[in-house]
């Protein structure tokens, strides 16, 4: 089975693996890099390259591995301006085999750089030299897999009903993960500069081209947390921008979370179904009010980590406007005031829906005896 569908994988798994033998390697990049030595880095990618047969064989898990490896060398290249196909022969057929067995793009990713990558000092995998590149990636890894658990737990909340028992536990238990997103830009907000950004980090998330397709850059809006809205509020959404953003980082997730946007797209949102169960006009029982505050707990903490996000990329970009009018994800900042206008729009389809009038949950006969 490919680990890429397996709810059982683990970011882990890739971790820990080496199928080029690349740490040593890869230790020598970030100087190269400084002293903008291209000969120097195109001598180590040379060298660190797999036959394409080899390649070819590999399963999911090294070959996850070997492309995380050879990414930091394209971002790289693109860093000090050439498109790494175009001066490494034979590089293209080796990426386009590696994407094919991960049914990823054919360059690194968020993944590959941040939670496929080992975190211990000695074996972490970096573009530079720069301090903030090391809690650039661990403020990613502080919240992935509580967001893989969280969409996880988001599908099988969308069959619970609103009138069970069951439902603001688990909501409950959701928020909860979704907290590690809070986490994770509060502790980006405190230890990464955004000028450091800007300047030293920024330019090795630049597009590069493959089998005559453009492909992003590594960057935080490719965390799945797309889809994990989609399910909640997002998937019958019309707004166009929206939905354009979402189509775009598809390609980049794993391929389970692409099945689970696929299977919602255009059906009822978890939003959606509980609003039509409120009923017309809303009438809430004690039951019901208790899971709409809980699902609005969801929203609350998504509402936690947009708005420090936006404030976020803002600070790095204003200043910058002439260099990059995107972020390194291929979008401009203003894309995420959009999404958390969106997400304020859906939270208040909920806050209306909980200022219905409540009624008795006791039996009419009980209540006549009083």
């Amino acid at each position: 089975m490919n680990p890429g569908q397996n709810s059982n994988f683990t970011h882990e798994m890739v971790a820990a693996l080496d199928p080029l033998n690349a740490v040593a390697t890869l230790r020598r990049l970030p100087v190269l890099n400084q002293q903008r030595d291209v000969p120097g880095v195109l001598a180590l990618l040379q060298g660190l390259l797999p036959k394409l047969e080899l390649a070819e064989r590999w399963e999911f898990l090294d070959a996850a591995a070997a492309m995380r490896d050879i990414g930091f060398f394209l971002g790289s290249l693109k860093r000090h301006g050439h498109e790494p196909v175009e001066v490494v022969p034979g590089l293209e057929p080796i990426l386009l085999a590696l994407a094919r067995t991960t049914q990823l793009p054919p360059r690194e990713t968020l993944l590959h750089v941040t939670v496929w990558n080992p975190s211990a000092d000695h074996l972490e995998r970096r573009y530079t030299t720069c301090a903030d590149e090391i809690h650039l990636l661990e403020s990613v890894r502080i919240s992935m897999a509580a967001l893989d658990a969280a969409i996880l737990r988001t599908v099988d909340l969308h069959d619970v009903s609103l009138d069970s028992a069951e439902f603001a536990p688990r909501c409950d238990e959701i928020t909860e993960l979704l907290k590690k997103m809070v986490d994770s830009i509060v502790y980006a907000y405190r230890n990464i500069s955004p000028r450091n950004f800007m300047h030293e980090l920024r330019p090795y998330y630049e597009p590069i081209r493959v089998g005559g397709q453009s492909y992003l850059g590594p960057g935080a809006v490719e965390m799945p947390l797309f889809v994990l809205e989609h399910v909640l509020w997002g998937a019958r959404s019309e707004h166009a921008n929206y939905k354009d953003f979402k189509e775009t980082y598809l390609p980049y997730v794993l391929p389970r979370f692409r099945d689970i946007y696929r299977q919602f797209l255009h059906q009822p949102s978890v939003l959606d179904r509980v609003l039509e169960q409120v009923g017309s006009p809303p009438a809430l029982t004690e039951r019901h009010r208790a899971g709409l505050k809980a699902l609005d707990k969801i929203f609350d903490v998504l509402l936690r980590f947009r708005a420090p996000h936006v404030k976020l990329a803002e600070q790095a970009y204003l200043a910058e406007r002439e260099a990059h009018s995107v972020g390194s994800g291929g979008y401009a900042p203003s894309m995420l005031d959009e999404l958390l206008a969106l997400t304020r729009e859906a939270r208040l389809r909920l806050t209306l829906a909980l200022r219905a009038p409540a009624v008795s949950e006791e039996p009419p006969l009980k209540r006549n005896a009083r």
